[in-house]
This record gives C-alpha cells, structure tokens and sequence, in this order.
C-alpha cells in the first residue's frame, strides 16, 4: 500500500491538544482510495509530526527516579487524571518547555516542580518514543535519576499530585493489585528497574 498524505485540518483550537482530521490517499492493488483519519495533537498545525517527521524531539519526559538509602526506592506519584474520572500511579513527569534544549534539561526542572526533588546522575533509558500511535502524534522520552537532595516543589493550580518513595521490594505487590491504575509505560519500566536490581544483587 502507498500512503501520502493529502490535507489536513485542525478541528478545535485548544491550548494543550487540539483534533485533527487528515487525509490520505491510499493506493492499494492499483486502485487509490481516500481515507480520513482523526487525531490529537499538542503541536500546531505546521509542526504536527506527520509533517516535520521529527521523532527526536520528545513532546514530554517520564522521570524514574531512584533513591538508594536507607532502602533501594523509586518515586511514584498518584495523580488525579480527568479523562479517567480516577486517580492514576504514574512518574513524574512534564512536556518540555521551548526553554529546554533536551529531556534531561526538562526531566530536571519537573522532578522540582512535582515532587520538589533535585535529581543529578541522569540518563535516557528510553528515547522518544510514540506513546499511542493509534490516537496522537505524541512522544515522550523517559529518563532515570539519582536522588540529590529534596527542595520545595511547585505544583499549579489544579495539578492534584501526592508523591513518595516507594521501596522496590513493595513494587511486585502493587503491580499485581487490582485495585491500583498503573500507566503502561510505567508498569514496564517498573518491571525492568526490578530485573536490572534482582541481577545485580
């Protein structure tokens, strides 16, 4: 099949994410069909990614943050999420700002806003990557930390965070509760921190 994008209109004009229509034309087994498809974005129209094809420059940064003492922890934070009317275990975590001239540079500056916690020794575990391609251009990088102190955080006005060190031995419980709504990305990068730690004990 060959795809090529044709048209594309912005439907809504919103300050975070916004709804897109495109359309393609598909040519399949010499016939050429078109075929709309609906999006959410958080870049204007000329900066959609669809156009621009840049898959470096991540739209937001997850932060796996790790404290080694007194016990081996990693820092959660609970969020209340409006699309799911619930509140949800997630990273901290931010969009980057034009300001920041990469993940790491974001991923420092959110750590103090949303758990007030200063973080040195950070690396990309995971570069930016589609977060739901089905439904948004989206990408976000993750990165991990060290502890280096802990300051005042600065939450807006309507960010209803509580955040807190949890040790990893706590982890395989809450993962296998029921009752806990854990984001994906964060489940896997979970699973992988314990197996990094089972193998290097």
């Amino acid at each position: 099949m060959k795809w090529l994008l044709k048209d594309i209109r912005k439907e809504t004009d919103h300050r975070f994410l916004n709804f897109f229509t495109f359309t393609y034309s598909v040519e399949k087994d010499g016939e050429e069909s078109l075929y709309p498809y609906f999006l959410a974005s958080r870049h204007e129209q000329e900066s959609l990614v669809a156009r621009t094809a840049n898959f470096r420059r991540p739209d937001g940064v997850l932060m796996a943050v790790i404290q080694e003492e007194p016990v081996p922890s990693i820092l959660l934070i609970e969020q209340f999420r409006p699309p799911l009317n619930a509140r949800v275990i997630e990273f901290p975590a931010g969009l980057l700002e034009d300001s920041d001239s990469n993940e790491i540079e974001a991923a420092k500056r959110e750590c103090v806003e949303e758990a007030g916690v200063v973080i040195d020794d950070v690396r990309l575990l995971c570069p930016a990557s589609p977060t739901s391609s089905g439904l948004s251009d989206e990408m976000v990088s993750i990165v991990e930390g060290r502890v280096a102190h802990l300051t005042q955080r600065h939450l807006e006005r309507f960010e209803d965070i509580q955040a807190r060190f949890i040790p990893l031995t706590e982890i395989p419980a809450m993962l296998d509760d029921p009752n806990l709504l854990i984001a994906v990305n964060v489940r896997l990068t979970l699973l992988y921190l314990l197996e990094r730690y089972r193998k290097e004990d």
